[in-house]
């Protein structure tokens, strides 16, 4: 018999897996993008060609996807010793009102110094949301804030700037540790 934690765990990736199955069915998700990065200046996907990327959404505030993935990526970054020269990892936030380039660098760094903090108007971050397929619903808390409920799924993005593959959410850092190597390895990364 599956264990409580288990079962959650197991719906959990059940309900990751669906997400991204949909996902992949609804047409070919990625695409170069511009946006504004943690030190407040221009950026675009066409800045990492030649390195692998490791793409995740979310905002700062939340309170367990968002810190649970970044130390994966976090994890696979150390992991690959001198090869994470190769690799870039990126956060995009959902919540451009309260996840300043000031407050993506502090939260970005917290789990790696590489890691690339992202923002933009609301406009910029739904059209970046759009061309990935990622969902995200903004909520009303009782105390007057608000939430994000948002799929969670991680794009690795290969080094032409074409999306390699989407991992979902739950899935152990050495899975993407794996890939990851895979890839570079392979040359395509």
């Amino acid at each position: 018999m599956i264990g409580t934690v288990s079962r959650a765990r197991f719906w959990l990736l059940l309900f990751a897996l669906w997400l991204g199955v949909g996902q992949l069915h609804a047409g070919a998700p990625g695409g170069d993008f511009s946006l504004t990065d943690q030190t407040g200046n221009p950026f675009s996907l066409t800045q990492l060609r030649g390195k692998l990327v490791l793409l995740f959404f979310g905002y700062t505030y939340c309170p367990d996807i968002c810190p649970t993935e970044l130390s994966h990526v976090a994890a696979v970054l150390d992991a690959l010793g001198e090869e994470a020269a190769d690799v870039r990892g990126l956060f995009i936030s959902f919540d451009p009102d309260r996840d300043t380039p000031a407050v993506l660098r502090n939260y970005t760094h917290y789990f790696n110094q590489d890691l690339i903090g992202l923002t933009g108007t609301q406009a910029e971050v739904d059209r970046v949301a759009s061309q990935y397929q990622v969902r995200y619903s903004r909520h009303a808390l009782a105390n007057g804030s608000y939430s994000l409920d948002h799929s969670a799924n991680l794009y690795v993005i290969d080094r032409q700037g074409a999306l390699a593959a989407v991992v979902p959410y739950g899935l152990p850092p050495e899975h993407l540790l794996n890939l990851v190597r895979d890839l570079l390895d392979r040359g395509s990364g």
